[in-house]
């Protein structure tokens, strides 16, 4: 078990008194509450966080995607990034001849070579405009990497070509591979546009498709949910200014898109507007949508299943779980839960059918679902301010990365005697 000598980077005084309470009574408890813990601070609140694919099984090393978000106060600093730690479950502890009698546990032989015991910055991206709202790698690609902007752009970028300096790799001008705006004019300048306006359209969110390579789905504060192929892209002409489809679903702005994960055209997108619908890139067209009154305020994330796409859940500004089975959205969900405050976003276990985690936006809790049992079955209290986005590991059933506005970054995974389920 790891953790971070300071937890926020702001400091003590920008926590509340009874969250900070909370925190102490929380960290007391740690030993007993995870198989492993390790806590990060940063110099900014990141409002992504996904593990890659990949492990290096010889130093047990996780790579996790991480982003910079200022706020527009130093727009020198809105960077996408790698970063990579050990989780040292390659280090045999077992041998009797390292037991320390004085700390009363096994320690690893100390011809053992042990790696940083946190998170190491490894590939840094400078993000060229705007702020970064979600950055996802491309599942068939995990170099490829595309990061949603405030400024309404969307920007792609291949990680090969940068490095820990920031330099870029590459003859081209612009730190980015792609830039993908819907824009009714020309732009001359790709790396150009001016933000000024109250009007922006943000780009909220990304999902690239599991089925088809390349395409990418993308949210928008104005309502849109757009469709573009990568593709299109080359170097010549770095600017994708059309996506393939462009969809109205909900005035009021949508905060979330997702691929069903076994099909390579239907779509859920969740809206400001209390709405969770189901669409179709064939006929560019809405196939179902939820009743305003199963959700009671804006609906701030969608995801799907992974190892059951017909079952798709949702999550609100209330604090409100909805579980839908997609072919029946017009009707009433298959069962709600509540988390107690605000759900900025949610993740399905990849290894688990039933499990599944909620961040909370105001309460700064991470709870894990028992979505069988339609019950917490853990909760992550160590964040201190709102949490912004959370991933499961999928080589480790219960891994998980959290990341808040306190400019935490967690690594953790809690006791299996308290999760009570069987490894898968």
């Amino acid at each position: 078990m790891s953790e971070g000598a300071e937890e926020t980077a702001g400091g003590a005084s920008n926590i509340p008194i009874d969250l900070q309470e909370r925190y102490s009574h929380w960290k007391k408890n740690t030993k007993l509450l995870y198989d492993y813990l390790n806590t990060n601070s940063t110099k900014w609140p990141s409002l992504t966080c996904q593990f890659f694919p990949d492990l290096d099984t010889t130093l047990d090393e996780h790579r996790i995607l991480l982003s910079s978000f200022t706020s527009s106060q130093k727009p020198e600093d809105e960077t996408i990034y790698i970063s990579k730690i050990s989780t040292l479950g390659h280090i045999k502890w077992s041998s009797l001849n390292n037991f320390d009698m004085d700390e009363m546990e096994f320690k690893p032989e100390n011809t053992t070579r042990l790696p940083p015991s946190h998170l190491v910055n490894d590939i840094s991206i400078f993000f060229p405009n705007g702020d970064c709202n979600r950055a996802r790698y491309l599942p068939q690609n995990p170099d490829i990497i595309a990061g949603a902007s405030s400024d309404g752009a969307i920007y792609i970028f291949d990680r090969t070509k940068h490095g820990s300096t920031r330099i870029r790799q590459s003859k081209n001008s612009h730190p980015f591979e792609a830039k993908l705006f819907g824009s009714h004019g020309v732009i001359q300048d790709v790396e150009a546009m001016d933000t000024s306006s109250a009007d922006v359209n943000e780009a909220t969110s990304l999902a690239w498709n599991l089925q088809q390579e390349a395409l990418l789905l993308s949210s928008h504060s104005n309502g849109q949910v757009q469709i573009w192929d990568i593709k299109q892209y080359s170097h010549e002409n770095p600017l994708i200014d059309s996506p393939l489809v462009s969809i109205e679903s909900d005035a009021s702005g949508v905060n979330d898109v997702t691929w069903m994960p076994t099909h390579d055209s239907l779509f859920a997108a969740c809206t400001e507007g209390n709405v969770v619908s189901l669409l179709d890139l064939r006929t560019k067209k809405e196939k179902l949508r939820s009743n305003r009154q199963n959700h009671t305020g804006g609906v701030n994330s969608c995801k799907f299943n992974y190892r059951n796409s017909l079952v798709l859940a949702s999550a609100d500004s209330n604090g409100r779980l909805n579980l839908w089975d997609i072919r029946k959205m017009n009707e009433s969900p298959i069962t709600t839960m509540e988390h107690g405050a605000s759900i900025s976003t949610l993740e399905w276990n990849p290894n688990f059918s039933t499990v599944l985690a909620t961040a909370g936006q105001q309460d700064g809790l991470v709870k894990l679902w028992d979505t069988a049992r339609e019950e917490t079955i853990f909760t992550h209290g160590g964040h201190m301010l709102g949490v912004n986005d959370v991933s499961w590991d999928v080589h480790d059933p219960w891994l998980m990365c959290s990341v808040a506005n306190d400019n935490s970054v967690h690594i953790w995974k809690p006791a299996e005697n308290l999760v009570g389920l069987e490894q898968p």
